[in-house]
């Protein structure tokens, strides 16, 4: 009998809607979405601009991802990744929320930034529109909170911007729910002119071949657009800027009760359209499009996409891990000895999986912080650890969630010298349950580091055996007595922490 395919959940916590989709792994690269769940949340519904998630929209939402992971789980999905934007992202009672979800569905949401927003939606992009050799790809996503812009090829991503332009919000901010009114839609308009001038100009001097819009506002838009001759909508669809104008025209002089009976859109929609409309048609105007091509993907296929190049985005074209080692490439270490810890990291991650029980997320971390945890002799040989520290939290990484550089941080800075202790201050901005992750992973990390104490990639592979004790069994190209005694001094903490008997070998 052949092998079952493998199923994943992939949820989307956006700012208006949450959205699921269930996919079918398939053993030849590809996938079949076999279920789709969305709800119309709207999560920032009075809450943007950093003010808290209300009660009743983190009750809609919590509601939303258990029924959603009920139905995951029914089809014996492996796995749930849930990822949340804009309106989680920015409210300062994001953890209540994220605790409550992981309460009632016990789905663990990992809260992107702008910029891996943007790589998600572009990676299911590039897997829905067909890219001749050598174009360039504009995508333009309008959620509730943000707009995304992204320029690329089927191979690399040049450029990402994150604008705070999303319908819910801008509906809100200008008064555009119900009946809107003349001074309210210019002032929208000139708000998004004045965010989206210097993306455009970035953009319009990289230029591109072609553009796609997806997000349910860009879809609605284009429904309404729709001749009546329409009888379905294809894969993929295109929306003309007179077209849209003449849409826009129509909806600055209606009310709310003319869009949802006479145009048929649902009432929340209904209640967000007219500022996706002028976003669009600015975002249009600024960079001189004249027409997009519609595509129904977004995030959560993204997330597939992810899963199907590798641990989630950890591709070559991922812009953290390319911007981790553009830092590391502008600092003064080792890159050869941070390349040789990263790998015999990662190997004794793999191999101790049933210690430390950590998610793939963490194994990304882990890797991360090897790579650059001598980035601080840039500054002084003295403490560089410490300076590792201040300067992987301060560096702006691109694709990084403030958490995940926080993790990056504090797993790189306990890479030597004394291990996590309750006095060090940089602690103090971590949950209990990410403490106990950045010991972990800094367990594993002193080691890797200890194993190649000369840099000179003595040690060319490790492997961890369990047979009452932990067994590192190193194995060499040249004599590693030192880096075999450095090892068995630092394994001193992973002993302590995963309380075992730990030995060093040389195979």
């Amino acid at each position: 009998m052949p092998a079952p395919e493998r199923r994943i959940a992939a949820i989307d916590i956006g700012t208006n809607s949450i959205h699921m989709i269930v996919a079918e792994l398939r053993r030849d690269g590809g996938y079949r979405v076999v279920d789709k769940e969305k709800e119309m949340v709207q999560l920032g519904l009075s809450s943007l601009g950093g003010a808290p998630l209300s009660d009743e929209a983190m009750d809609r939402g919590v509601a939303a991802i258990a029924h959603m992971a009920e139905v995951a789980r029914g089809w014996q999905a492996e796995e749930i990744v849930a990822v949340a934007t804009s309106a989680v992202r920015e409210a300062p009672n994001r953890r209540d929320f994220l605790r409550r979800v992981k309460e009632a569905a016990d789905v663990r949401v990992k809260v992107i930034s702008g910029e891996e927003e943007a790589d998600y939606i572009y990676r299911a992009v590039r897997s829905a529109v067909e890219l001749d050799a050598g174009s360039t790809l504009l995508c333009i996503d309008i959620g509730g909170g943000s707009v995304e812009l992204v320029v690329g090829t089927a191979r690399e991503i040049y450029f990402t911007a994150s604008e705070p332009l999303g319908s819910l919000r801008l509906a809100q901010r200008f008064r555009l729910e119900e009946t809107p009114r003349s001074q309210d839609v210019e002032a929208c308009r000139i708000y998004a002119a004045e965010h989206l001038r210097k993306a455009a100009k970035r953009i319009n001097l990289l230029g591109f071949d072609m553009c796609v819009g997806t997000s349910g506002t860009i879809q609605a838009l284009t429904n309404l657009a729709a001749t009546a001759e329409t009888t379905a909508a294809p894969a993929l669809r295109t929306l003309s800027h007179g077209d849209l104008q003449n849409v826009v025209r129509t909806l600055v002089r209606s009310t709310l009760k003319q869009r949802v009976e006479g145009m048929g859109l649902d009432p929340k929609r209904a209640r967000n359209i007219v500022a996706g409309a002028l976003v669009l048609d600015q975002t249009m105007r600024s960079l001189r499009i004249p027409s997009l091509l519609v595509c129904s993907v977004g995030i959560r296929e993204g997330i597939v996409e992810s899963r199907l190049a590798g641990t989630p985005q950890r591709s070559g074209n991922s812009l953290r891990r390319k911007s981790a080692l553009s830092l590391m490439g502008r600092s003064d270490c080792d890159k050869r000895h941070a390349r040789h810890v990263a790998k015999l990291a990662l190997r004794i991650f793999d191999q101790t999986r049933m210690l430390h029980a950590l998610p793939d997320e963490a194994r990304e971390v882990l890797e991360h912080a090897a790579l650059l945890h001598e980035t601080g002799m840039q500054v002084s040989d003295r403490g560089y650890h410490k300076h590792t520290y201040y300067l992987i939290r301060h560096a702006q990484l691109r694709g990084f969630t403030e958490e995940q550089v926080i993790l990056v941080a504090n797993v790189a800075r306990y890479h030597r010298k004394s291990p996590p202790a309750d006095e060090h201050p940089n602690l103090e901005e971590l949950s209990s349950a990410q403490r106990g992750d950045v010991e972990k992973l800094a367990a594993i990390l002193r080691i890797a580091e200890a194993l190649d104490r000369s840099h000179k990639q003595s040690v060319r592979d490790v492997a961890v055996r369990f047979n009452g004790n932990v067994r590192f069994s190193v194995r060499t190209r040249s004599d590693a007595a030192v880096e075999v005694a450095a090892a068995t001094k630092r394994a001193k903490y992973f002993a302590s922490l995963f309380e075992a008997k730990v030995r060093i070998e040389v195979s």
